[in-house]
């Protein structure tokens, strides 16, 4: 009878053994408590860091996310998750550290630039080219990022770069002006006889295609007064025009100004090398006319170098309206 009862106490052991589950904890379930630590918790990086290499892809950008709200106590482990297999996780990682700031972040971004998602470069290029004043460290970062194989995050590292700047509004567009100017004299540009090159690595103006004694003699021949597009280049990007222009000799005047009908959309320009204005409002600027005082730069009597860097992000693009000079009195 013992022995008997024995067994039979063993066999509903084992039955009950049997019918028992371990609970695993479901991705949900790990996440929350994440999202939710012990009480009474007191550094919360440690799990962080642990789940950063969850099989549950929510669970390892949540504790990516969630380090970035550890002040710097999170930094190193931040840092960690730039070698995450995840994308993701290091976009999320990089955003941290870029809250964070300091020289953590910079070279956080410096080395994400290499990262092999242009979702994480892109980020990376975003904060550097925010950061002023700019140290020499990051103005080489955002050089390198200027040939990054990305479209956006080429745009950005080039605007972040741009070395030219002036303030070439017409006399006749300034506030300060109180007296009638007319033009006294048009010049109209010709259509034809125009050299034109792609730049779609947007780096024209770092192999001086603007200066004067530029060789563009393997240049495309091209008419403006029409979009490029027509002209047979199916190309969304920027794009560099030339041209050699014969002056007279000089008349009696005030200022001149170099007129464009519309560049679509957006537009810099140099006169015998030397940057004389932009024009570059966005989008919106594809068919607004725009003057530039040209006043100082013009050579009268002799040839002068016209050199027009456009840029379009969507549709036509190019010099499709007349561009004249004005003389002004």
């Amino acid at each position: 009878m013992r022995t008997r009862a024995l067994l039979g106490g063993l066999a509903a052991l084992v039955v009950a053994c049997a019918t028992s589950t371990v609970h695993t904890p479901t991705p949900a379930e790990r996440r929350l408590e994440l999202l939710q630590p012990t009480a009474g918790a007191q550094d919360p990086v440690p799990a962080l860091v642990a789940a950063l290499e969850d099989d549950s892809p929510v669970v390892r950008r949540t504790a990516a996310r969630l380090l970035g709200t550890c002040g710097p106590a999170g930094a190193t482990a931040l840092a960690a998750t730039q070698r995450n297999s995840d994308m993701l996780v290091r976009r999320t990682g990089l955003v941290g550290l870029c809250r964070l700031g300091g020289e953590g972040a910079v070279t956080a971004a410096g080395n994400a630039l290499a990262d092999s998602s242009a979702m994480v470069r892109l980020v990376a290029v975003q904060y550097l080219a925010a950061l002023q004043p700019r140290s020499d460290a990051v103005a080489a970062l955002l050089d390198r990022a200027c040939s990054d194989g990305s479209e956006k995050v080429r745009t950005i590292a080039s605007r972040a770069t741009w070395p030219f700047y002036r303030d070439g509004a017409s006399i006749r567009d300034r506030q300060n002006t109180d007296r009638d100017i007319a033009v006294a004299q048009t010049l109209p540009l010709p259509a034809e006889g125009w050299r034109f090159r792609l730049d779609p690595q947007r780096d024209g103006h770092r192999r001086g295609w603007y200066e004067t004694d530029f060789d563009d003699g393997g240049w495309d021949a091209i008419a403006i007064e029409q979009a490029w597009q027509q002209a047979g280049y199916e190309y969304i990007g920027v794009t560099w025009y030339r041209r050699a222009i014969e002056l007279p000799a000089a008349p009696e005047h005030l200022a001149v100004d170099l007129h464009f009908g519309g560049v679509d959309e957006s537009a810099w320009v140099w006169l015998n090398g030397e940057y004389v204005g932009q024009h570059d409002v966005g989008p919106s600027g594809w068919n607004q006319p725009f003057r530039l005082d040209i006043t100082a730069a013009a050579r009268w009597g002799q040839a002068n170098q016209l050199t027009v860097r456009a840029m379009n992000t969507a549709h036509a693009g190019g010099i499709w309206k007349p561009v004249e000079i004005e003389v002004l009195q």
